[in-house]
């Protein structure tokens, strides 16, 4: 009997759980140090990181969210270093990214100044709630796709937003919010955007929510989606 216990237990040991693989680490994003050209033709700022700056990242995507510019991309070096020239001036606001396929790292809104780039201030960031991205679902050429955008704060004073709208003309739109909007403490605010693609691969632009009271704040929210043939 004991060649049979001594089988047995060869068997389930063979007969073990596949362990399932662990998902792949998501992109960070570290430091990001600028470097303004006050000779370009063009307001240009580099925005570059060292060494490990970008991990688990194979592109780093940013935009100027004071200006309409276009994104620019970066590829990430095997050391995860990048750099890239981006159209902005001197005090903008940046959204930086780091990216690999459709994994995004958490963005980073930024003061473009020479050197480290600190975090742009965001006054009421205890009370007033905002996610950084909003992602639409897949919709086929000439299709329309939806979602909602909740804002959402507990201020023990109203809530005054002066605009909602888009950083430059896209694909996506917002429905018409008529400014100003005034929230009651507690009170939160559903906005439609929706997703009219006109051709195959991501679109994607910055929404800006601009608040005067109780203090002078912004929101940045990234909307994307896809369409697909």
């Amino acid at each position: 009997m004991r060649w049979l216990a001594v089988l047995l237990v060869a068997f389930v040991a063979g007969c073990g759980v596949n362990p399932i693989p662990e998902p792949p680490a998501a992109p960070k994003l570290g430091d990001v140090f600028g470097d303004i050209c006050m000779v370009c033709d063009t307001q240009t700022v580099d925005l570059a990181g060292g060494p490990g700056s970008a991990r688990n990242a194979d592109a780093v995507w940013a935009v100027d969210l004071d200006g309409t510019a276009p994104p620019a991309v970066a590829e990430v070096g095997a050391d995860g270093s990048f750099v890239l020239a981006l159209e902005a001036y001197l005090g903008d606001e940046v959204r930086v990214q780091a990216r690999r396929g459709e994994h995004r790292s958490a963005p980073a809104d930024l003061v473009v100044a020479d050197g480290v780039l600190e975090r742009a201030p965001r006054p009421l960031a205890d009370c007033f709630h905002v996610e950084p991205e909003l992602e639409l679902p897949d919709t086929a050429v000439g299709e329309v796709s939806t979602g909602v955008l909740r804002l959402e704060h507990d201020c023990a004073a109203p809530l005054a937003i002066d605009a909602i709208a888009l950083r430059a003309p896209a694909d996506l739109g917002v429905e018409d919010v008529s400014a100003p909007v005034v929230l009651a403490p507690g009170e939160p605010l559903d906005v439609r955007v929706e997703l009219r693609s006109s051709a195959p691969g991501l679109r994607e632009e910055v929404l800006l929510i601009e608040v005067s009271s109780p203090a002078a704040t912004r929101r940045a929210v990234t909307l994307f989606g896809r369409g697909v043939p």
